[in-house]
């Protein structure tokens, strides 16, 4: 009796009729998580980018104020910056701001001007974000020069009915500024004020101005050794002398 015997297919065969394993579709989960990965990354970009953008656009808005004693002119600045660092990103735009009262006395002579562009520039106020301005030793002489009386500006009508005291009291007021010595601006220009309001003179002007800058200037240097700023005072007291070499209490 012969027996037959079966043989098994091959393996190829085999192989081939089995039904697909997991293989593809590894690879294609694959392919999907790094596609994945990439509009994360996209997505989380955008945001870190527009959250910068609206930290920029809020805090890092540089805008103030700036004014030259040698040539009594004022002007406006702004510019963006990294906050905290106080790194700047943008160009500085700058617009003038000259107050007609400050033009005028430029126009009659009534301070020297040096020739050329200032190149000497003093903060008057600056702002940070969203906080306020921060007003700085400047302000007190720009804010003199911007005042008006109606439509007129209050120094430049002063100036003009009162010609001769003008040309006492401008150019000791831009020798003060030019020292950064604006604290000692205002009382100045109202003793100048009350002056000209009781009919006195230019030479009466000059001799109170002579009492009150070197009491003035005395007081500071005190103010300034108490807190431990020799240099200052120092340079403060040399600025007097040259200008009130024989009062007594320099």
């Amino acid at each position: 009796m012969s027996t037959s015997v079966s043989h098994p297919k091959s393996l190829t065969a085999v192989k081939a009729n089995q039904p697909p394993g997991n293989g593809g579709s590894a690879a294609s989960r694959r392919k999907d998580n790094k596609t994945a990965r990439i509009w994360v990354s996209i997505a989380a970009g955008l945001m870190l980018a527009i959250v910068g953008f609206l930290i920029i656009r809020t805090q890092g808005f540089v805008s103030g104020s700036e004014f030259s004693p040698t040539h009594f002119q004022k002007r406006d600045f702004r510019f963006y910056e990294i906050p905290l660092v106080h790194l700047q990103i943008t160009p500085i735009s700058r617009s003038s701001s000259t107050t007609k009262a400050a033009t005028y006395l430029r126009q009659k002579n009534l301070i020297p001007v040096m020739t050329g562009p200032p190149d000497v520039w003093h903060l008057v106020q600056i702002s940070r974000g969203l906080t306020g301005a921060t007003p700085l030793d400047a302000q007190l002489l720009t804010d003199q020069l911007e005042l008006s009386v109606g439509v007129d500006a209050y120094w430049e009508k002063w100036s003009t009915d009162h010609p001769k005291m003008a040309k006492v009291l401008w150019p000791v007021v831009q020798r003060l500024a030019e020292r950064e010595l604006y604290v000692l601006i205002p009382r100045l220009m109202e003793i100048a004020q009350r002056l000209s309001a009781t009919n006195q003179s230019p030479a009466d002007l000059q001799a109170a101005i002579d009492q009150y800058l070197p009491e003035q200037y005395a007081s500071l240097i005190i103010d300034l050794r108490e807190a431990g700023r020799n240099e200052l005072a120092d340079r403060v007291r040399q600025e007097a002398t040259a200008d009130y070499p024989n009062a007594p209490n320099l």
